[in-house]
């Protein structure tokens, strides 16, 4: 099976599948630069496409990384730029997005295997759409909002103990909805906002390709105990009794490799996201060594090794830093500065 891999050269854990590919295959992985930079020589036409004097019609699969489909595009953050006229980067950024999304759409007519599929990565654009997705699918997800109508979110706030927020669309994480965030995003002159109810306990995030879990871990949050502090902690977990829904729901937005990221109400998964590009590098080593071999295997249609081989016999701690001991003593002084009995500075 020929497998190629379109991603940025840099990125670590695209080199490492492509090199574990390359090695249960015993052919050559290779890696087209996501970024088409100059002097690549790039040719599509009714015959096919021709990237770097490779013939993509040649691969069976096409494995895609680090493309964020936008729509419309969203102009690179540059304050000195001044956004009401035209500009030629803006420009580049818009021809070169949207011949990709071309590539990959001319792929999958073709009979190329592509992953992500293209719906999938347009479903993976915004989570108010994926939640009605899932929802018409009889799918499980919390109770949620999109909005900017104050009114409208605090009626919400009120029908939940705790609540969340994250942006639509894009990459962000789930963070406490409080009344500081409440009335910074929520106006009729923002972008509305997502809110869910949050589950009052720790995420579970599962790793399927092609419908079968590779890899679930347990998420437990950062904590502080005594005065030992300590990072966000990763433990494996068995998702059986849920895989088959967790695989139903990957399957329903025509993804082939995701991220589920849940918790279990009632025997089902309760879905907060699904990640249909997943970051992985974050990971401790075992663990990003193991998915990566599985995730190799399962793409050439090999056997691969099974959880209880997995050489972790303990929770191991995230590699990432968090930056508590700053935002820690931050919080505490936001939450203490007005109060009477609050220390005087000099």
């Amino acid at each position: 099976m020929k497998i190629g891999v379109l991603a940025d050269p840099a990125d670590t854990c695209a080199r490492e599948l492509a090199a574990r590919i390359a090695e249960f295959s015993g052919a050559q992985c290779p890696i087209f630069d996501l970024s088409v930079p100059a002097g690549d020589r790039v040719e599509m036409s009714r015959s096919g496409i021709v990237w770097a004097g490779v013939e993509l019609g040649g691969l069976d699969k096409l494995v895609v990384a680090g493309f964020d489909f936008q729509d419309p595009l969203v102009p690179r953050a540059v304050p000195s730029v001044d956004w009401g006229v035209w500009q030629i980067d803006y420009i580049v950024d818009q021809q070169r997005s949207s011949f990709l999304a071309s590539v990959l759409r001319d792929q999958e007519r073709r009979g190329i295997r592509v992953i992500n599929s293209w719906h999938a990565l347009r479903l993976g654009f915004a989570n108010a759409r994926l939640f009605a997705e899932l929802q018409r699918a009889g799918l499980l997800v919390p109770p949620w909002l999109c909005s900017n109508d104050m009114p409208v979110a605090e009626r919400f706030c009120g029908e939940h103990r705790y609540v969340m927020w994250r942006p639509d669309t894009g990459r962000a994480i789930w963070q406490l909805f409080l009344e500081k965030q409440r009335k910074h995003c929520v106006d009729p002159g923002k972008p509305p906002v997502l809110l869910a109810a949050h589950p009052e306990q720790g995420f579970i995030r599962a790793f399927l390709c092609d419908g079968e879990v590779l890899l679930a871990l347990n998420c437990a949050a950062p904590y502080v105990d005594g005065t030992e502090e300590r990072m966000e902690e990763l433990s494996v977990c068995d998702c059986g009794a849920v895989a088959d829904e967790l695989a139903r729901a990957v399957k329903q937005i025509r993804a082939g490799w995701a991220q589920v990221t849940y918790v279990v109400r009632e025997g089902k998964p309760c879905i907060y996201d699904i990640d249909v590009d997943p970051r992985y590098g974050w990971m401790p080593a075992q663990f990003r060594n193991y998915l990566q071999v599985r995730l190799a295997r399962k793409l050439l249609g090999l056997p691969s090794p099974s959880a209880a081989e997995l050489p972790v016999p303990a929770p191991r701690v995230r590699d990432s830093l968090f930056v508590r001991r700053m935002l820690v003593p931050l919080h505490q002084m936001e939450a203490t500065k007005y109060a009477q009995d609050a220390p005087q500075r000099e």
